[in-house]
């Protein structure tokens, strides 16, 4: 879809709707930050104008000149601000564990609760900005007591441990500059620019296999990378993929073979592919089997657990496990579920297909039961459950109780329910399917090349068009008013609070000349850097010139690693110690010989 042709300042730009669809065929240590100085080149690209878009404007922006890794290839780092904000403590609900409430008047109940118990409580408000495809207004409400300066967190650890004693368990320690309100600070941005006539070759990796983890450094190692960066959200702890933690949250292509399938319509960074080394788009993909009897099928999944959606936006009859509505639709960090499903396993998930879980540990939703009966038509497909064992021209060798080894080179469908049922009639030992993939931008055209690499990003869109543009409801990133159905007219999705909140970002850009921008601005550190809010990264990327931009994986997921050298600083909590996140996987730039 070609750009406005009218200036910055006057564009209005529009969710993109998807089109026809072109079939492809595709299922086939050194201080951190402080590098050498190599000489006098400089920086490839056009220079940020003025300061840096974080803080006041009395803020200044410092920076040192630009390192180069490989021809090509640069580094800088720039930094600014002082804390300002202040430590204090985020009360829970001593009866359901609630942190933030979605009305005004539990708060307020909580707050009373804690007054009476002897401390002094206030009600935070939690507002949003607006979005091409969201409202602005209110999201939420927290119960906060206290604020300790920057160097005073043991006494929000005195604080919270009081609160514990009164009743008011689970209690969290945060540093106000998470709540996205005006701050100073401090700030550390790094950015890696690689120009289009580099000799380097970008592309997505993952490590041992997808369904574990690796440190980003375990992954530029592995690849011989000159620079690695955090790709794919993921889930951390693995109860979303039942204890496969290294399963990406969406789309995953390596060298033009799907491994994972998008939460259809997400944003992503797409390398060497169609719209030149680097390109950012909305991502929908299909793929379709065709049984030897000609019956034909849509995959429900790649190389992840059979029936667990971990982001929803897939196919057939996935429901959110919190509740019994049918959705199609992205849901950023959201378990949808599906009893009748049929997932690929290629050799690239590990040598054996996983057994469905039988669960028994149910625990059941307050409002409508949902859950508990999930778990329990659960134990029933674990049971159903099938394998097709191919070899890698899908020739049937064998069905099987699913669970089992994926043979060398082949590859195996897992059926649950009504998937399973479908597999048992039409596979035919001896004979073969067929798969066929698509994969799509937002103007409903093939993206794949021969070379192609792409991970879904973490956030949405942050630019394009060199203006700050975003979509978090194209994303997941919003409340359940977001369903068509319960949409008044002319109503807009409302965002849900990620965008207000600091964390650390990893952010990938495209320039106009056609560099690739890959940035991280550390968190959680009020000494060195509190992160950025989603609309802060993006002025962030628009002042590096990006043209487009996406958000990858955030907070303790981000990660820099060059030259074998971890240059930021990855923390989990705030305040809390260095620490290498293993990943799903990572968008890494490899010299060419």
């Amino acid at each position: 879809m070609p750009y406005n042709p009218l200036p910055r300042s006057a564009r209005r730009v529009r969710v993109p709707v998807a089109l026809a669809v072109t079939s492809v065929l595709l299922l086939g240590a050194a201080a951190p930050g402080q590098l050498p100085p190599t000489g006098d080149a400089v920086a490839a690209g056009t220079e940020p104008v003025g300061r840096m878009p974080l803080g006041p404007a009395d803020v200044p922006t410092h920076t040192r000149p630009a390192d180069v890794l490989a021809p090509g290839v640069t580094y800088r780092k720039f930094w600014q601000g002082e804390a300002s904000d202040s430590w204090a403590v985020w009360v829970r609900d001593r009866q359901s564990g609630t942190e933030t409430f979605g009305s005004i008047d539990p708060a307020r109940k909580l707050a009373a609760d804690v007054n009476a118990a002897g401390f002094t409580a206030r009600v935070d408000t939690f507002t949003v900005p607006a979005s091409v495809d969201t409202d602005s207004r209110i999201v939420g409400y927290g119960v906060r007591v206290g604020r300790f300066a920057a160097d005073r967190r043991e006494d929000a650890v005195q604080t919270r441990q009081a609160l514990a004693a009164a009743g008011f368990t689970n209690s969290r320690i945060f540093f106000t500059a998470e709540d996205g309100g005006a701050s100073r600070g401090p700030w550390q941005v790094r950015v890696i620019t690689v120009a289009p006539s580099a000799r380097v070759t970008l592309k997505a990796v993952h490590g041992k296999d997808i369904q574990g983890s690796e440190t980003v450094r375990q992954l530029a190692e592995a690849s011989g990378a000159l620079v690695a960066v955090n790709g794919s959200e993921f889930d951390i702890t693995g109860p979303a993929n039942n204890g496969f933690e290294g399963v990406p949250q969406g789309l995953y292509l390596q060298n033009n073979t799907l491994l994972s399938a998008p939460n259809n319509g997400r944003t992503a960074l797409l390398l060497e592919g169609l719209k030149g080394r680097a390109a950012v788009d909305e991502i929908s993909s299909e793929t379709r089997i065709t049984a030897p009897d000609g019956a034909t099928r849509v995959i429900d999944g790649i190389n992840r657990s059979a029936g667990h959606v971990l982001g929803c936006g897939g196919f057939g009859n996935d429901y959110r496990l919190s509740s019994q509505v049918r959705t199609l639709q992205p849901w950023r960090n959201t378990p949808c579920v599906d009893p009748d499903e049929i997932v690929v396993f290629r050799p690239e998930w590990g040598a054996a297909t996983p057994t469905p879980v039988r669960r028994d540990d149910t625990w059941t939703d307050p409002a409508t039961g949902w859950q508990a009966q999930w778990y329990a038509n659960q134990r029933d497909f674990a049971d159903h459950a099938v394998d097709v064992v191919m070899d890698g021209n899908w020739v049937v060798r064998e069905l099987r109780a699913a669970g089992g080894p994926i043979p060398p080179g082949g590859r195996v469908l897992q059926g649950i329910g009504a998937g399973a049922d479908w597999l048992r009639a039409h596979s035919e030992v001896g004979k073969a399917f067929k798969p066929g993939s698509t994969v799509r931008g937002r103007d409903g055209r093939s993206v794949t090349t021969p070379t192609l690499s792409a991970v879904a990003g973490g956030t949405p869109a942050l630019v394009r068009g060199g203006e700050v543009w975003m979509n978090p409801g194209a994303n997941g990133m919003s409340q359940a008013s977001c369903v068509p159905a319960q949409l008044g007219p002319g109503e807009k999705c409302r965002a849900n609070n990620t965008l207000l909140q600091r964390h650390a970002r990893t952010l990938a850009g495209v320039t106009a000349a056609g560099e690739l921008l890959l940035v991280t601005i550390d968190g959680r550190d009020p000494a060195l850097s509190v992160g950025a809010t989603l609309p802060e990264a993006a002025e962030v990327m628009k002042w590096l010139g990006a043209e487009d931009a996406v958000g990858m994986g955030s907070g303790g997921d981000t990660t820099l690693v060059a030259k074998d050298t971890l240059y930021n600083r990855p923390v989990d909590d705030w305040g809390g110690p260095l620490r290498e996140r293993p990943m799903s996987n990572a968008v890494v730039i490899v010299e060419k010989p």
